[in-house]
């Protein structure tokens, strides 16, 4: 591909930041437990009051259990969150390999790369993010 043009400043645009080759992560773990914490706090607290207010005994206990509930499921958000981050900050050194090469080709509207490997052809955009994001384990498939 020997017509693979460049911008008018003759720089090849960065293909990791145009195609995104790794979803984008939240960082806000500490977030969550806080909010965690809060309704969990909130829940005793209403469980404890509607049982002095309506003379119900059993409703502290309702509120202590839906306490413990909502602390377990933050702590399961929080840990599924660290490892999608971890897996994708895994992902980042591959998808800077596959992507160093690849060209893009403003006549085709095309990536390819110039050594003729992995894709000896041009592929649109979207099939090389495919390959890209399959290549380091963010596959379609993978995403809620």
């Amino acid at each position: 591909m020997a017509e693979a043009q460049t911008d008018r400043g003759e720089r090849r645009e960065d293909l990791t930041t145009k195609l995104t080759p790794a979803p984008k992560g939240s960082d806000n773990g500490c977030l969550h437990v806080i909010e965690g914490i809060l309704l969990a706090l909130v829940a005793a607290l209403a469980g404890q009051y509607f049982a002095e207010e309506r003379d119900l005994p059993w409703l502290t206990t309702v509120g202590i259990v839906v306490a413990v509930l909502i602390v377990v499921a933050t702590i399961a958000i929080v840990r599924s969150e660290a490892r999608d981050a971890r897996r994708a900050q895994d992902g980042v050194a591959r998808a800077t390999a596959l992507t160093a090469e690849a060209r893009f080709c403003y006549t085709c509207q095309g990536v390819f790369y110039p050594s003729g490997h992995p894709s000896p052809g041009t592929v649109t955009p979207e099939q090389f993010r495919q390959h890209v994001q399959t290549a380091v384990g963010h596959a379609s498939s993978d995403r809620p």
